[in-house]
Order: C-alpha cells, then structure tokens, then sequence
C-alpha cells in the first residue's frame, strides 16, 4: 500500500462519517422528534411570554383603576365632610338611639324559664297514610 492511498483512505472515511452522521440526523426519528419537541418549547416560551404581558398589562391597569376609585373616595369624603356643616348644626344634633328606651344605661335581659323546643309536640301530618288522616 502506498501512503498516498492511506491518505485518501483515511480522508474518505472521515467525510464518509460526517456525511453519515449528518443524514442520520436529518433523517432519524429522533432528530425528527426532538426538532418537534424543541419547536413546541420555543412556542409555548413565546406563550408563556405574552401571557405574562397580558398579566403585567392587566394588574397595571386594575391598580390605575383602583387608584382612580380612590380618589374619587377621597373627593367624596372631602364634599360631605364640607357640605355636611352647611345642612346639619352642631348644636342641634340628637344623638341615634337605637335602642327603644329612654334611658341609654338601661339594658334589656331576656330571660327564659325553660329552654325553647326545636321541635312541636303536634304531627304535621306529612307522613300520615289515607286511613289515619281524618
């Protein structure tokens, strides 16, 4: 054997591998696999993405709208708290009474004898059959 064909011999069979190696992993089930799995990981990565922006943009705007509620809360307050001198004087307040007697210090006990019946000693007649209703 020559060292020349040695050289080509050895030159063809390193391209003969890369060659080899290349359509097998174009081709191969698995290369197909794992191109589709990796295809649908960078689509649910870009999902998951714009669903996060979606979340951002939504809590931003609930807080601005929240924010805006209490503003206006705040200007409600400030217009009673104002105009509530102008209808009501202090002098003639009368205090609630929520209670219906006179004296506030009073206060009403309930007592009871027995302990109330959940239940009436009467039937109801719901179960009672054509031959004992009367």
């Amino acid at each position: 054997m020559d060292r020349d064909m040695l050289t080509y011999l050895v030159i063809g069979l390193v391209i003969g591998f890369i060659i080899g190696f290349i359509f097998i992993s174009v081709i191969s089930p698995k290369a197909r696999k794992y191109a589709k799995v990796k295809q649908e990981l960078d689509q649910t990565k870009d999902e998951l993405i714009a669903q996060k922006q979606m979340i951002a943009k939504h809590f931003s705007h609930s807080a601005e709208i929240l924010d805006n509620m209490a503003k206006d809360f705040r200007r409600l307050y400030q217009h009673m708290a104002e105009s509530s001198g102008q209808f009501i004087d202090s002098d003639n307040v009368a205090s609630l009474d929520f209670d219906s007697s006179s004296n506030p210090d009073e206060t009403k006990e309930i007592t009871l004898d027995k302990q109330p019946r959940d239940y009436s000693d009467n039937s109801s007649g719901l179960f009672k059959t054509d031959e004992n209703k009367s």
